[in-house]
């Protein structure tokens, strides 16, 4: 569930990401690693599972937001993006950068465990976090206000 909260934000939303992931668990349970890979072949579910979330709710909001230009509702005071500028930065990044981070900050995942959630090699893993890194302190740097954001990033990137 934290695992699902930490990126999807509603509690309603990550109770079905839960449910979902398990169910797909429970049809899969022949096919389960060991004991010691269990929690990133469960991630590698939930990841799934929030993908394909994600892209119902981004096909969701592109056809509100189209209806509503047809529709002719400007309204100039409603901000669909109010975040703080560190989760602005995170949202700029493709899914597979910003889940990379994810795993390695919030999950505290090793690049062994990583691998085996995403399904690539250890080595392509520290590539693409070294790429998703750089990513984001562009888009931390790109925004207006992001420099707070930024010196943070960077102090938890070097240690």
């Amino acid at each position: 569930m934290r695992y699902a909260l930490r990126r999807w934000g509603d509690v309603e939303g990550c109770e079905d990401v839960v449910i979902e992931s398990f169910l797909v668990a429970w049809r899969r349970w022949d096919d389960r690693p060991d004991h010691d890979r269990e929690l990133p072949w469960l991630f590698g579910i939930a990841f799934r599972v929030l993908s394909n979330q994600r892209r119902s709710r981004d096909r969701r909001d592109r056809l509100f937001t189209r209806l509503s230009l047809e529709r002719g509702d400007n309204d100039d005071d409603f901000d669909l993006v109010n975040v703080a500028h560190l989760r602005t930065a995170l949202e700029r990044l493709t899914d597979n950068d910003r889940e990379l981070l994810q795993l390695v900050y919030w999950e505290e995942l090793t690049y062994r465990e990583i691998a085996l959630v995403i399904g690539i090699s250890e080595n392509a893993v520290g590539i693409r976090i070294t790429r998703a890194k750089s990513k984001l302190r562009g888009n931390l740097s790109s925004s207006d206000a992001g420099v707070a954001g930024h010196a943070t990033f960077e102090r938890e990137a070097e240690s």
